[in-house]
């Protein structure tokens, strides 16, 4: 039995590979399995869907009548599949076989195809600019580079969930660095994949938090207005749909620009933007073109869209204001958080960077970053928009409500909300750093997923941070302990 369409709300995404099992008469039956976000499956179209919890049950979590139809016809084909790797992998999945992450390889099997996906991955971000189809520019370490040293460890034997070690969870989602800091000390750390202290790996869309950072130094600057359009700026986006947006709405993804999610079907805008910015090879018509020439789907402002176009903007308008190369401004905010190491960012089809995904750095210097904002030195207006818990259009997104209530989205960052008050990045594959605002405390996660995103390690990573982060607020407080249970 097979599910010709998706309940409602739910989130489909195409697939340019069979996923699924074929039996008889070439009919395919989907990959169905209960996640922590809610049902997942893949329809007759070859599309991988999720149906989130939220929009199956009521208030009181009981689930609603008019929702059964549909989650009996999709559970019904749990007992007629089971999970295939797709050849190639689309942006959003699940249940991949481990196997194929630890298959051996040689380097000259590697092709622009393959590259981002196991077993090739793990090599390729870590070595990105011998990668990036369009090169790579130095970001420059510190002048005055940290100190750091051993503080009072974090066991990683102790259990993490179900009888899991934390140790074990790392291992479960193919991380590759680990790093706890907090006051420059190192608390754990951990490296496998090949990966060791002094390697830099590619951030992806993590990197958009430094962006959002150099952002909000030019604004505290008065170099940026946020409130002034995109076109008062750069005089070539006059008349176009991201011109007429604020550098405020280009920060918090609300430009009115589409989503750019289906990455791996050829001729799709996000493929075609990936060749752009040098994650897939092909005939590329500029970068700074691609931008201008996207229509909205939105008015400014009006709803939250995640896009590459949009952060790779902010470095267009960055470099506009002060004259410098982007590289040089990357290079003073890793001089600000005292890198050990040096950096790079990955260069675009009109020798400009993006910031939107192409920041490779070690996982020290993340954690580095990440505890420099946890500290309270980023600027100030950043602080100002990543913590507004009143910029609720991420939650009104499909995609946004998958991670959770209340998480918010501002300057290129996401926000757990005031009683957390964590603050964090969040990139493919597995790059998630959070900076814990109430000890000022960071963990960073260097991760090789099968796909851009996997949202059941996903879950597990965002949980073994917030249980080392309570750890840890605990050690400075232990009257956190009483009547509470973390």
């Amino acid at each position: 039995m097979l599910v010709d369409q998706e309940p409602p709300v739910a989130y489909c995404e195409q697939s340019n590979r069979p996923i699924g099992t074929t039996i008889s008469g070439g009919l395919r039956v989907a990959v169905v399995y209960l996640g922590f976000q809610g049902l997942h499956w893949t329809d007759r179209n070859n599309r991988i869907c999720i149906m989130p919890f939220r929009s199956i049950t009521n208030a009181n979590g009981e689930i609603m009548k008019n929702r059964l139809s549909g989650i009996v016809a999709i559970t019904a084909c749990l007992f007629v599949s089971r999970p295939v790797l797709a050849d190639t992998p689309s942006a959003f999945g699940s249940g991949f076989d481990v196997q194929d992450f630890y298959k051996p390889f040689t380097l000259d099997e590697i092709t622009p195809g393959n590259m981002q996906f196991w077993p090739y991955g793990k090599y390729v971000s870590a070595h990105w600019d011998d990668y990036g189809l369009h090169g790579t520019a130095q970001i420059r370490r510190s002048s005055k580079p940290a100190i750091l040293e051993a503080g009072e460890p974090f066991d990683l034997n102790a259990e993490f969930k179900d009888g899991q070690s934390f140790i074990e969870s790392l291992q479960a989602t193919q991380v590759k660095g680990f790093v706890v800091m907090k006051d420059n000390k190192i608390l754990a750390e951990f490296y496998d994949n090949g990966f060791n202290v002094e390697d830099t790996n590619l951030l992806q869309s993590a990197s958009k938090t430094f962006a959002g950072v150099i952002t909000n130094q030019l604004v505290d600057q008065g170099l940026l207005d946020p409130n002034v359009t995109v076109e008062t700026y750069l005089e070539d986006f006059k008349g176009t749909d991201i011109g007429a947006a604020t550098v405020q709405q280009v920060l918090d993804m609300t430009s009115g620009l589409p989503t750019l999610l289906d990455l791996h079907t050829p001729g799709a805008p996000g493929q075609l933007w990936e060749v752009e910015i040098g994650l897939q090879s092909g005939k590329t018509k500029g970068h700074r073109a691609a931008i201008k020439n996207t229509p909205a789907v939105a008015e400014p402002g009006e709803v939250y869209n995640y896009t590459d176009k949009n952060t790779d903007t902010l470095a267009l308008l960055a470099e506009q204001v002060t004259g410098k190369k982007y590289p040089q401004l990357l290079s003073e905010l890793f001089d600000a958080f005292g890198a050990n190491y040096d950096g790079s960012i990955a260069l675009t089809s009109d020798g400009t960077t993006s910031p939107s995904y192409g920041i490779s750095i070690s996982a020290r210097d993340y954690a580095l970053f990440h505890q420099w904002i946890a500290e309270g030195k980023a600027p100030g207006s950043f602080y100002a928009s990543a913590t507004d818990t009143g910029k609720t259009k991420f939650s009104e997104n499909e995609i946004g409500a998958l991670l959770g209530k209340g998480i918010t989205y501002g300057s290129q960052t996401y926000y757990m909300g005031k009683e957390e008050d964590i603050l964090y990045s969040s990139g493919s594959f597995g790059q998630l750093g959070y900076s814990d605002m109430k000890t000022g405390a960071s963990v960073v996660f260097l991760q090789d997923w099968a796909v851009n995103a996997e949202l059941d390690k996903f879950f597990d990573t965002r949980d073994r941070a917030l249980r080392i982060i309570r750890v840890l607020r605990v050690r400075e407080d232990p009257r956190l302990l009483r009547g509470r249970t973390f």
